[in-house]
């Protein structure tokens, strides 16, 4: 995470798969969250994207606000389908 959180201010998109914890904005806005101070992803992109089988709490059963948000695109179903298909798709249909 520390490596890819200075990337994130000259980043467009970012399309993170299976990451509910450590991309909930509450480890740093309740301090009675199980997750408060944690590492997490530090974002400032202007289009997240997320690819997900389910909108569920992650392992702290915590929701997550950021899938709510007006630039979250919530993708359901197979990550590696998904991930597949937006490859064929930037390749031209070759990948």
């Amino acid at each position: 995470m520390d490596d890819i959180n200075g990337d994130f201010p000259q980043t467009d998109v970012a399309l993170i798969i299976g990451a509910n914890d450590v991309t909930n904005p509450r480890h740093r806005e309740i301090q009675s969250s199980p997750i408060y101070g944690m590492r997490f992803l530090t974002w400032t992109r202007r289009a997240p994207s997320w690819s997900s089988s389910a909108a569920w709490g992650g392992l702290c059963s915590i929701e997550n606000p950021l899938y709510y948000m007006d630039r979250t695109l919530m993708l359901f179903g197979d990550a590696k389908a998904f991930v597949g298909s937006i490859v064929r798709e930037l390749s031209g249909g070759h990948g």
